[in-house]
């Protein structure tokens, strides 16, 4: 007989209760890399919801801003929140300007509607003012205007006519009365004769602030605000 050791067969009998053979030890594997997803952006609101809320922050300041031409739409929208203003307190409006046009029905919206208001209203312009856009100014208790503003002496916009000939001439001498009231309303404000505002507005004249200083369009410019170190 050999001298190696001799181990005794296996026998199930021998076997444990619930006795399982070894498994075979698989070796770690690898950690894969984890895909990187980059973040969803949250999904941003349209631009005018956008707009919407500005001017309604603004308003909370009693500020309401006249931005781009003035049509219709944008009049109805502006006297709305100049109507809401006036029936909340009695603290003036501020009321910021950068409108180079207006139409000609659109412009006498907002005027009557600043006549029809009982608190005062502080008018400031930024940018460019212009066209039937001044005579915004007319309806204002006092008027400003940054140091680079500029003004753009020229009549409204007139909207187009269509209709038959009867139609057309009494459209025709409608607009005419309203022009000629915006220059009417214009020499007043600023003292001028009212032959020399119609030719400027004829030539489409332009002012700096301080020209329109002189010239009685505002009454002040605003100085470049002085910010604490």
């Amino acid at each position: 007989m050999s001298s190696a050791t001799w181990f005794p067969p296996e026998r199930p009998e021998w076997r444990p209760p619930n006795w399982q053979p070894p498994q075979p030890v698989q070796p770690p594997q690898p950690e894969q890399p984890r895909p990187v997803w980059s973040p969803t952006p949250p999904p941003q609101p349209p631009a005018e919801d956008v707009r919407e809320l500005w001017e309604d922050r603004l308003l909370d300041q009693r500020i309401v801003q006249v931005n781009g031409r003035l049509d219709n739409d944008a009049a109805n929208r502006v006297a709305s929140r100049l109507l809401l203003l006036d029936s909340r307190n009695q603290h003036p409006i501020n009321l910021r300007l950068n409108s180079g046009n207006a139409d000609l029905t659109a412009v006498w919206t907002l005027v009557d509607t600043l006549d029809a208001l009982v608190v005062p209203v502080h008018a400031l312009v930024v940018g460019e003012l212009g066209g039937g856009s001044l005579a915004l100014l007319t309806a204002v208790a006092e008027r400003y205007a940054h140091p680079h503003a500029r003004f753009r002496l020229a009549d409204p916009s007139l909207p187009s006519i269509t209709g038959t000939a009867g139609e057309l001439a009494g459209e025709a001498a409608a607009n005419t009365k309203l022009v000629e009231s915006f220059h009417a309303r214009l020499a007043e404000l600023t003292g001028k004769p009212l032959d020399e505002v119609t030719d400027d507005f004829r030539r489409g004249r332009f002012l700096t602030a301080d020209d329109a200083l002189e010239y009685g369009l505002i009454t002040d410019i605003r100085p470049r605000t002085v910010r604490p170190e």
